[in-house]
């Protein structure tokens, strides 16, 4: 009998499928990130056993004992399993956030990419980078400004040890989706004039913008990496 997970795994897929039907392009230019936050070990291992390998955190403290167990769960996937750290990053814990994360997409000013290139340098490990930019202008929200995105960039340009790949977005808290699809597609062009600069060791490879409430509308303009958690794993219970 197929799990909870795996059901809904299938409708999400459906969703997307007709999501990219509708914009003409390809189911192959979209990963799902399966945002695992307050989620248990089983619930991950479902999801791992439903075909998922990538999954994003938000809150380093519980992070590591999950990430071990799930090793030991599943050494045959260790290399495939992918864990992106996707809240906001606080200065002082870059360091332990870069000993068990591969990627980072929640940084979002000068002095903290500077300290994560720094720190980077230190560990010997290359992270990816997005750079998190709040479309919405709340100030309920992270990011940098739109505004103040280019200073960012600049900066992302001189870094040694970290890869800029790309930037990040949660769209605006809203019930209006031409609000929604508007923040999208404005981050969209912003990351193809990014990308038209050519700068050195940066590319807006990646751009993760959609969640539960709002994915098909991303994919629609230009997504190629959805956040999914509550669609996925049903209602938090925390």
């Amino acid at each position: 009998m197929p799990s909870r997970i795996s059901e809904r795994l299938s409708r999400i897929r459906e969703r997307m499928h007709s999501a990219v039907v509708r914009s003409g392009r390809s189911i192959d230019d979209i990963e799902l990130v399966a945002v695992s936050k307050y989620q248990t070990v089983d619930a991950v291992s479902e999801a791992i056993n439903a075909g998922l390998r990538h999954f994003g955190e938000s809150r380093f403290q519980e992070t590591p004992t999950k990430i071990s167990m799930i090793r030991d769960r599943f050494p045959e996937f260790d290399d495939d399993i992918r864990w992106s750290f996707i809240g906001a990053l606080q200065s002082n814990k870059v360091k332990p956030v870069l000993e068990w994360f591969r990627s980072v997409q929640s940084v979002d000013r000068i002095k903290l990419l500077n300290r994560v290139d720094r720190i980077a340098g230190e560990l010997g490990v290359d992270p990816e980078i997005l750079l998190q930019v709040n479309v919405s202008e709340a100030d309920s929200q992270s990011g940098v400004p739109i505004s103040q995105l280019p200073d960012l960039v600049k900066a992302s340009a001189q870094c040694e040890h970290v890869r800029i790949r790309g930037l990040m977005a949660i769209g605006p808290n809203t019930d209006d989706s031409s609000l929604i699809r508007g923040a999208f597609r404005q981050l969209r062009k912003v990351a193809e004039e990014i990308d038209n600069l050519n700068l050195p060791g940066l590319s807006m490879d990646i751009l993760s913008m959609g969640m539960t409430g709002d994915f098909e509308i991303a994919i629609e303009e230009g997504s190629t990496l959805i956040r999914i958690g509550t669609a996925l794993f049903g209602p938090r219970s925390t």
